[in-house]
């Protein structure tokens, strides 16, 4: 018999017997659990002289998650309009195995006089009555204790799956998974019914394990935030000019929202933050949140670096919208030769002459921006390649013990936090609590700036063993615009003066090393100050 629908009734006496059967998981889809129950069920109707007319079946749906049952819907609705007389369940949680939702069937079926019969039971639960309403409510209880304690066997489970390292299925993560020669068929449309359903064969893969290329990018992210003060706009301008393609886009994975196809929406600040700091790039296992095996896997980067990302990115003085990502090398770096007020800034030029430098205050200079970064590419390739280059590099602190300072710093925080409960409840008073936040504010500060000492990392130590100017070219070339623009920043300050039409004017460009190496020749230019203007490099 197959679900019906049930649309006249003239008199109680013409009212029906119908049975409801249920399954919450039919990984097949053949709905051989609820056909099953349904022959129980006629068969128990037909023994108690109940004959069926109608079943309603809810296939593969849970009565647990709140997801909606059409068919248990319909059911109700029709027990409203008066319909129905007799409902016949093979268990009392093929209805529900919530307990108010058990007392307001109660209350339906009382109100309509409808008889319910359960088969488990061998009989009627008599609504009528307090012992047949409890008797009811109590078996949905069980189903309902059992449901919990299923549910904790399979967190329990999945726990255990976690620290021991296990995979435990899922859109894997970034950075991990290597593909062990081995597939498995995957159902690409499950939902379908049985004769339609497709299949794959899709590979298998460790997830223990790092793939190397994106393995590679994190560890260049976490490079290139940390020289450049965790400059994300400027991050992601790289990721995108580089093409690198997300987890979805690498696997071909087909986005959904709603049930309809969208595009893919690739990097975001929200995504590289969530996992540079995940505790999964350490080799961390991590279960709901919590830390529950350290050391697991070979990480990508070290705790300590993770712990340094996680203290950049999370310091409320960082600026989180820079506005537009600069594209050239000098571009807000260099000082106007005339105003001495402005820097100057990179914008578009006549047809024939193309980008030019300006002070955004005066807006003088118009110096070509391709020549001039040409220039100063130069002048700090042939530094760079210097073998005293380790003279420019701040050596960290020595005996910073990175975890202390954190963990001093989140009781900093618990004490500002007790402070203003303190004084919510009159145990101090206002100027007790401003004196407590600011002599914490000042320490937390303190720690921050400890911290950015000890852990930061500097875009110059990659070409400590260039030896060469063409060496030092190639590391130059490898580097992002961030990186480079942190470079100039490290080695030089840059003055602009007014330059020529169509070609690179040498002495309009002042530049003064931020640390002069000994023995080497130096001189002033036009504006009077420090120059390298020898050649490319002179004097820096």
């Amino acid at each position: 018999m197959v679900s019906m629908s049930i649309t006249t009734a003239t008199s109680p006496n013409e009212r029906l017997n119908v049975d409801y059967a249920r399954v919450s998981n039919d990984d097949l889809g053949a709905a051989e659990g609820v056909g099953s129950q349904h022959q129980d069920n006629e068969e128990f109707a037909e023994e108690i002289g109940h004959p069926l007319a109608a079943t309603y079946q809810d296939n593969s749906l849970s009565a647990f998650n709140g997801r909606e049952r059409p068919e248990f819907l319909r059911l109700l609705s029709d027990v409203a309009a008066g319909l129905i007389a007799v409902v016949i369940v093979w268990h009392a949680d093929r209805l529900t195995r919530d307990v108010q939702e058990g007392l307001n069937i109660i209350k339906l079926f009382r109100a309509h006089g409808v008889r319910l019969f359960s088969v488990q039971k061998g009989g009627e639960y008599h609504l009528s009555r307090a012992s047949g309403r409890a008797e009811f409510i109590a078996d949905i209880n069980q189903a309902q204790k059992e449901s919990g304690h299923k549910g904790e066997r399979v967190a329990l489970a999945r726990k255990r799956q976690a620290r021991t390292g296990a995979y435990g299925g899922g859109i894997r993560r970034f950075g991990w998974g290597v593909p062990t020669g081995r597939v498995r068929s995957k159902c690409v449309n499950p939902k379908a019914p049985l004769s339609e359903r497709e299949y794959v064969d899709v590979p298998v893969l460790d997830m223990t394990r790092h793939r190397p290329e994106e393995a590679a990018e994190i560890r260049r992210w976490a490079e290139e935030l940390l020289a450049t003060g965790g400059n994300m706009a400027q991050l992601l301008a790289g990721i995108r000019k580089r093409g690198v393609k997300t987890v979805s886009e690498a696997d071909g994975r087909v986005l959904k929202r709603g049930g309809r196809v969208v595009e893919h929406g690739g990097w975001d600040s929200k995504t590289i933050r969530r996992i540079l700091t995940s505790p999964r790039v350490s080799g961390h296992v991590v279960y709901r949140g919590e830390v529950i095996r350290w050391g697991a896997y070979d990480p990508i980067i070290p705790e300590e670096t993770r712990q340094a990302l996680i203290t950049l990115l999370t310091d409320p003085a960082r600026v989180t919208t820079p506005g537009n990502v600069p594209k050239w090398l000098v571009s807000k770096i260099a000082v106007c030769g005339y105003c001495r007020m402005g820097v100057v800034t990179a914008r578009g030029g006549s047809r024939s002459k193309g980008i030019t430098y300006r002070c955004n205050t005066c807006h003088k200079g118009n110096q070509l921006a391709e020549l001039v970064d040409e220039y100063i590419t130069a002048v700090a390739c042939e530094r760079l390649s210097r073998d005293d280059l380790a003279e420019l590099i701040k050596p960290p602190r020595p005996g910073v013990d990175i975890a202390a300072l954190r963990q001093e710093m989140t009781e900093l925080q618990q004490k500002k936090t007790q402070a203003s409960l303190s004084y919510a409840r009159g145990g101090i008073d206002l100027e007790m609590l401003e004196t407590i936040k600011a002599t914490t504010d000042k320490r937390i500060a303190k720690i921050r700036s400890t911290l950015a000492e000890a852990t930061a990392a500097t875009p110059l130590a990659d070409f400590l063993e260039t030896g060469s100017v063409e060496a030092a070219y190639a590391v130059w070339q490898s580097k992002s615009i961030g990186r480079r623009r942190e470079i100039v920043r490290l080695l030089m300050d840059i003055v602009l003066l007014k330059g020529a039409a169509y070609h690179l004017d040498p002495d309009t460009i002042v530049i003064t090393p931020k640390r002069p190496s000994a023995g080497v020749a130096s001189h002033h230019g036009p504006a009077g100050v420090t120059d390298a203007t020898d050649g490319p490099g002179r004097g820096v």
